[in-house]
């Protein structure tokens, strides 16, 4: 027996399941047709699952574990499917000039926000905020500068 198959024999049923998915997962978005759609999946699912590898809760971590066999039969059909369009010579697929724009999604097509997006707007807002700090402390006139004034004291 393997190191990793050792492993995975002493982990709890549901560990194991959970563990199973995580590479099931990460195997089909390998696989998926193109390097884009590919880096996509892979960076979802890794943050999906370590933003959930805290999770005690048996029932939760049960949804989960069925949300997650749901997704695993919905990125094989979209592999499959975009595996079978890529075979296709007439079909151009062109490329996206907008590459860094925004996403245009429907509010009620996206699902709730992802970790990592949960932390980006958070470390913008904390750098806007730094921002504007910074700016306040610099426009203030400092003891001692011209345009001070303080009441305790005379110049």
């Amino acid at each position: 027996m393997s190191g990793a198959n050792a492993a995975t024999t002493n982990l709890a049923p549901q560990a194991r399941r959970v563990l199973g998915l995580y590479r099931k997962l990460l195997k089909i978005g390998k696989a998926m047709p193109t390097e884009t759609r590919s880096s996509l999946v892979l960076s979802r699912v890794k943050a999906d699952f370590r933003a959930n590898k805290a999770e005690q809760d048996p029932q939760e971590i049960e949804n989960m574990i069925q949300l997650a066999e749901v997704q695993v039969d919905n990125l094989e059909i979209q592999r499959d499917h975009l595996s079978e369009l890529a075979k296709n010579p007439n079909l151009f697929i062109p490329v996206d000039i907008h590459k860094n724009a925004k996403p245009r999604v429907s509010r009620f097509m996206k699902g709730p926000p992802l970790s990592w997006e949960i932390k980006a707007a958070q470390e913008a807002k904390d750098r806007a905020r730094q921002q504007r700090q910074q700016q306040q402390n610099s426009e203030k006139p400092r003891h001692g500068t011209p345009g001070h004034s303080c009441k305790d004291h005379k110049h």
